[in-house]
């Protein structure tokens, strides 16, 4: 049986930013569910927000005035998501980007968001993540600690997170306490 987190990674894949669908290809019954329930199920930017599909790494740079920019949709495993030895693990990224990856270990009953920061300056954001819950898409927002420049972080849940949107990019106060560094 094929899991709603591989669904979904297959689908975004085909449905990244720009990507074109076959004329005659009709999206699976989850897929039309989710659309019909208000999210678009693609990896993408919009509006200066990132939504990060299940499976899925978003990479991103910034410009001159803080923007973010989509760089890169990776597909793959976060490294603590995914069974020992697996190839597919998501490895750091280059210098001047940020990158924000969401995954689910069912075996943990987790789902999990790394974020991996390699821009010469600490970066703070806020998310609102995408849950299943009885059923039915919920919505809740949440604040992140701030990632050292150069680190990287974890966040898990309980809930199979569906997607997770980053926005409000910023660089936190010297004095805002950062994020445990968990880099690869």
């Amino acid at each position: 049986m094929i899991s709603v987190f591989a669904l979904l990674a297959a689908f975004a894949v085909g449905q990244a930013e720009g990507a074109s669908p076959p004329a005659e290809a009709e999206p699976p019954p989850l897929i039309r569910a989710l659309q019909a329930a208000g999210l678009d199920p693609r990896t993408k930017l919009e509006d200066g927000a990132v939504q990060v599909m299940s499976g899925q790494r978003a990479v991103v740079e910034f410009d001159a005035e803080n923007r973010p920019t989509l760089s890169a949709v990776e597909t793959g495993r976060i490294d603590r998501a995914a069974p020992a030895g697996a190839a597919d693990v998501f490895k750091g990224i280059r210098p001047g980007r940020l990158a924000v990856a969401l995954d689910a270990a069912p075996e943990k009953r987790q789902s999990m968001m790394k974020i991996w920061n390699a821009l010469a300056r600490p970066v703070a954001f806020e998310a609102e993540i995408v849950a299943l819950r009885g059923g039915q898409l919920m919505r809740k927002r949440l604040a992140v600690c701030p990632i050292a420049a150069g680190g990287a972080a974890f966040e898990t849940w309980p809930d199979p997170i569906i997607a997770v949107v980053a926005s409000g990019f910023y660089e936190p106060s010297a004095d805002a306490p950062a994020c445990k560094d968990e880099n690869d």
